[in-house]
């Protein structure tokens, strides 16, 4: 039996990648946890190191020691990779999409601005910190954040799914799930540490980027792939593409694995 556990992009709640879930393997069985950040027992920490103990405790939790696959989208990418060196042992394989890495020199940059409290202005955390958190019920929430620009080239299927898992219905308003103040706070936090990782990875990994993203950077992702010993591919689409080809990515994920599991296992 293969088990995943897929790890969300910042702000978009496990549900939202339901349409990929779905045409994942039936018979394998897919874990995700709804949201990161929310638990008092594991609040944001600098370099996202609470919210890797948080996704193995959560995997225990499930499965308990059961070997997984860990896959993650964005800020999950990068917490799944943190994860799977902080327990080698039950982790089989990571597969990143298009993570926010932060590994040559300007991992110094990154440091000086946490240091300078600079954050708010260099990462998405200025703009978490002020979305919009409620709606009428009977507004057109999915014509809203279709208008968006992080939402213009996403599947329609992909943002019903964001709008059903990152909102809920209270009596006449429709309001977001998650904290945005959380949201922000894990944007602030991003990792300038991953060179301690090095050689700490004992699984098969594999990065996949978006041929447009505007989030990874070449440079930095071959150095890591390099440091790392990953496998790196390329799709077409955005730092989302995750959500805009959800079956062209689920074909990806199982390919990958269904290699691992005929080569290594």
């Amino acid at each position: 039996m293969t088990t995943v556990h897929f790890a969300h992009a910042n702000g978009f709640p496990a549900g939202s990648y339901q349409t990929l879930f779905t045409a994942l393997p039936s018979d394998w069985t897919i874990l995700a946890k709804p949201q990161f950040g929310h638990n008092q027992a594991f609040p944001v920490s600098n370099n996202w190191t609470h919210q890797g103990d948080e996704l193995l405790a959560y995997v225990t939790e499930k499965v308990g020691d059961t070997p997984v696959y860990l896959v993650g989208h964005s800020f999950g990418a990068v917490l799944s990779y943190i994860s799977a060196c902080g327990d080698p042992e039950r982790v089989k394989g990571v597969i990143m999409l298009d993570p926010p890495l932060i590994y040559g020199p300007t991992r110094f940059l990154l440091q000086g601005a946490k240091i300078l409290g600079l954050m708010d202005k260099i990462t998405p955390a200025k703009l978490a910190k002020l979305r919009r958190t409620h709606w009428c019920d009977d507004d057109d929430i999915v014509g809203y954040f279709a208008s968006k620009k992080l939402f213009k080239e996403m599947d329609k299927r992909c943002i019903k799914d964001y709008v059903a898992s990152g909102t809920a219905v209270k009596g006449t308003q429709r309001k977001l799930t998650f904290s945005r103040h959380v949201e922000a706070d894990i944007f602030r936090h991003l990792p300038h540490n991953l060179r301690q990782y090095r050689g700490k990875l004992s699984c098969p990994g594999h990065i996949i980027v978006g041929a447009q993203s505007d989030v990874t950077r070449k440079k930095e992702v071959k150095l890591f792939a390099r440091h790392n010993h990953l496998q790196v591919s390329q799709i077409e689409g955005g730092h989302m593409f995750v959500l805009e080809q959800p079956e062209a990515v689920a074909a990806m994920i199982t390919a990958t694995i269904n290699r691992w599991e005929e080569t290594i296992y």
